[in-house]
C-alpha cells in the first residue's frame, strides 16, 4: 500500500512538471520525457521510507535489507493476527490468540529495541510469526463458512489445539533472544550473595 501511494505521488508530480515544462515554458517534447522520467524515479527512491529501529537505520545494518524485510513482514502478520483475533467466535481460541498475539508484539519490540539480535530470530519471523497469521486466516475461513462436517471440525479443533503449542514456542525463542541478559542476572544475583556472605563473615 505504502509503495502505491510512493508511486502515484512520484506519477502526479512528474506529469505536473512535464506539463508544465512542455505546455507552458514550451520545451521540447523528447527533453521533458526524459527529465520527467528520471524526475519520477528519483521521486520514487527519494520518498522510499527509512526502517528505523531504536533510532538506528535498518539499511546501515550488516544485512539491513534482509532486516528491513523481515520486519515489514513481521508487522504485517502481527497486523492479520490481530484481524483474524476480531472475527474470532470461540472464546478460547480467540483468548489463546490473543496471547499468541501479545508475545509476538513483545519480542517484536524487544528486537526493535535490540537490532543487533534481529538476525538470530529469523527462524521467529520466518516461521513462526508467519504460520500463526497462516493458521488463523484460515481458522477464520474455515468458520465463517458455516458448515459443520466433520473434516472442517477437526481443522478447527487442531488449529485451536496449536495455538498454546505456538505460543510456546515465541516464548522459547524470547528466552533464546534474552540469554545474555538472564546470564548478566544470574551473574549479579551471585555476586549479590557472595557480597551478603563476606559481610556476615565480617
Amino acid at each position: 500500500m505504502k509503495d502505491i501511494k510512493r508511486m502515484l505521488a512520484a506519477v502526479l508530480i512528474a506529469a505536473a512538471l512535464f506539463l508544465f515544462l512542455f505546455l507552458f515554458l514550451k520545451w521540447d517534447l523528447l527533453i521533458c520525457i526524459l527529465l520527467c522520467v528520471g524526475v519520477y524515479f528519483g521521486l520514487f527512491f527519494l520518498l522510499r521510507p527509512v526502517y528505523r529501529v531504536g533510532g538506528i537505520n535498518v539499511e546501515t545494518l550488516p544485512g539491513g535489507e534482509e532486516i528491513s524485510r523481515l520486519l515489514k513482514e513481521a508487522r504485517e502478520d502481527l497486523e492479520g493476527i490481530e484481524t483474524s483475533i476480531v472475527e474470532i467466535k470461540d472464546e478460547r481460541v480467540q483468548r489463546d490468540a490473543r496471547t499468541l498475539y501479545d508475545s509476538g508484539k513483545q519480542i517484536l519490540l524487544y528486537l526493535e529495541e535490540n537490532p543487533e539480535k534481529i538476525s538470530l530470530a529469523r527462524r521467529f519471523f520466518t516461521y513462526y510469526l508467519d504460520l500463526a497469521a497462516k493458521l488463523l486466516d484460515r481458522y477464520v475461513d474455515f468458520q465463517n463458512t458455516g458448515i459443520h462436517s466433520e473434516e472442517i471440525t477437526e481443522i478447527l479443533q487442531k488449529t485451536a489445539e496449536a495455538l498454546p503449542v505456538l505460543h510456546h514456542a515465541f516464548e522459547k525463542q524470547f528466552t533464546n533472544l534474552m540469554q545474555g541478559e538472564l546470564m548478566d542476572v544470574e551473574v549479579d544475583i551471585e555476586l549479590l550473595k557472595n557480597t551478603l556472605q563476606m559481610e556476615d563473615i565480617r
